[in-house]
């Protein structure tokens, strides 16, 4: 029984080692939503919040990062709900959707005006695919990069590939995939010294 509540414990975040202002939040959320266009976000955060600002260690961000996949809804917006909160409480949860927010929807607003008044522009489309890309690229980066620094052993390793198959290849459902998987795993985990 003090295996599983380990285990449970190892999940949760510890205190952040930095609790900056709302405005810092603010900021750092901003930024990172007027620079992550078509995806790629989840690197961004990692370097701000991590490497740059120092505010989270990786192990903390990584699972910040697993509890926010599990959730519904877009994972940037879950990450800047869930580590404004951790950073600053209710205000920074607030401080960071409003962040994260800002200028994606004007920029929204602004692109939407502009795309139907001159919707038939060439090279719109390959622009567009450019674009995701790019985010594709810097998302399997930062998956490379905390790979190589959290995953250790060959069983979180296998769990990785056979998530990614289940779900790439596949096309199994993803919320079928973490009913499986995810007691999966803690079961393997629990019973591995």
């Amino acid at each position: 029984m003090s295996d599983i509540k380990t285990a449970a414990a190892s999940t949760v975040p510890e205190e952040p080692l930095v609790r900056p202002r709302l405005s810092a939040i603010f900021g750092c959320f901003f930024l990172i939503g007027s620079q992550s266009f078509g995806g790629g976000t989840t690197a961004w955060l990692r370097r701000e919040v991590v490497i740059k600002r120092g505010w989270l260690t990786d192990k903390q961000f990584l699972a910040s990062l697993a509890i926010c996949q599990i959730t519904p809804g877009p994972n940037p917006l879950n990450m800047s709900v869930f580590l404004g909160s951790v950073l600053g409480g209710t205000l920074g949860a607030l401080a960071g959707f409003a962040g994260m927010m800002a200028f994606p929807t004007l920029l929204c607003l602004a692109l939407g005006a502009l795309y139907f008044t001159y919707n038939q522009v060439p090279g719109l489309e390959i622009l567009l695919g450019g674009v995701g890309a790019v985010a594709i690229g810097m998302n399997l980066a930062n998956a490379i990069r905390l790979t190589r620094k959290n995953i250790h052993k060959f069983r979180q390793l296998a769990v990785i590939v056979l998530v990614s198959v289940a779900v790439g290849i596949c096309h199994f459902p993803l919320l079928y995939v973490l009913v499986v998987s995810v007691p999966l795993n803690l079961l393997v985990e629990i019973c591995q010294p």
